[in-house]
């Protein structure tokens, strides 16, 4: 359970660091109407992860708060890439 906790702390991080990067705000077609939550978030997630992991042993708590980061990231990147892929794709008409 801690690391699916870390694991989404550091994925919704890395989500809102995404979404703060104007080339990701382009390729979506969005804006940036909630800046300084996007940036709370992306400051305050880690450190809970970074609690949430410190339950373990010391080395077992740092190595589960590093790779939780290496596995957020891939499915912060997964999700950015299937919205801009979807966003750049016309509507079909039915």
């Amino acid at each position: 359970m801690i690391a699916f906790i870390a694991l989404l702390c550091w994925m919704f991080a890395l989500l809102c660091h995404g979404l703060l990067q104007p080339k990701i705000q382009r390729l979506l077609g969005v804006g940036c109407k909630h800046r300084a939550l996007l940036q709370g978030l992306r400051l305050v997630l880690p450190l809970a992860a970074l609690a949430v992991c410190m339950r373990q042993p010391m080395p077992l708590a740092l190595l589960l708060w590093l790779g939780m980061f290496s596995l957020g990231g891939l499915m912060a990147g997964g999700m950015l890439s299937v919205a801009s892929v979807r966003a750049r794709k016309p509507r079909a008409e039915a």
